[in-house]
């Protein structure tokens, strides 16, 4: 029997929110503002929803609340896309984010019918987020995700941001562009001295090979393992080392451990 409940098939244990009613303005807009933000679904027509471990409805009988009662806090994975899809989808955003407890960032919204609701999201730790400057941002945007199968956040001549699975792992600055700090590089000096991009834990890195050769890259060094072939199994990865289109070096990485050399059979 399909389960229709939400719940695998059971009663919600005691004490457990077992339904949410929503208010709402326009049972539509509501549905699209919590699909696109929250991934909750509701069907074409229909007023009820699914969310994760939940299941509840739209109604437009009950009058939206902006602060006062109780407060639906809500867990969300990443505090800045969530906010911009927030205001992306007719939200407003009530509140700056502040920190509790070094643990969560918190933010308050109201969805498109006026419904004061809160937002969740993990406190990371710090983590790098290079950026580079480059002549043309928007064909070194095109190579880096041609490459590695990176994603625009943000896109355009002057900035960009590039996405790995949803986390930002490399910025792009148009040389030129000054915005509120100056140039930040000084176009006399090397490209890139003393500095490698380093992709790590590449899973697809026979396809990056590939990629690279299709896009006439330069190649500096390799494929080669690391340490080469019968030196030891630490970190035991192969690497690519190639030249971008602005003259950086760029070494792509296969997963540690990718190149483990099995010990010889045994004569025993």
């Amino acid at each position: 029997m399909t389960d229709t409940t939400g719940f695998g098939g059971g009663h919600p244990r005691h004490g457990q929110l077992g339904y949410l009613q929503l208010p709402a303005v326009e049972v539509a807009a509501s549905a699209a503002f919590y699909g696109a933000v929250f991934g909750w679904t509701t069907e074409t027509g229909q007023d009820g929803f699914t969310a994760p471990g939940l299941i509840g409805q739209w109604t437009t009988r009950r009058t939206p609340s902006t602060d006062a009662g109780a407060l639906l806090w809500l867990c969300v994975d990443d505090l800045y896309r969530t906010l911009h899809q927030v205001t992306a989808r007719g939200g407003v955003v009530r509140t700056a984010p502040y920190l509790d407890g070094g643990e969560r960032w918190l933010a308050e919204v109201d969805d498109p019918a006026g419904n004061r609701i809160g937002l969740v999201a993990p406190a990371r730790v710090t983590q790098p987020q290079t950026l580079i400057a480059v002549r043309d941002v928007e064909a070194a945007s095109r190579w880096y995700q041609e490459l590695l199968g990176l994603v625009s956040d943000h896109g355009g001549p002057h900035y960009e941001r590039l996405l790995a699975d949803g986390t930002l792992v490399l910025q792009l600055h148009r040389d030129e562009t000054e915005h509120d700090h100056g140039r930040i590089r000084d176009a006399t000096q090397p490209v890139g001295n003393g500095m490698l991009l380093w992709f790590g834990e590449t899973s697809d890195f026979d396809g990056v090979v590939t990629r690279a050769a299709a896009l006439g890259a330069e190649v500096v060094r390799g494929p080669v393992r690391n340490p080469p072939p019968g030196e030891g199994n630490g970190p035991a990865h192969r690497e690519l080392w190639l030249r971008d289109p602005d003259g950086y070096t760029v070494v792509i990485a296969s997963p540690d451990g990718e190149a483990h050399e099995p010990a010889a059979p045994s004569d025993h």
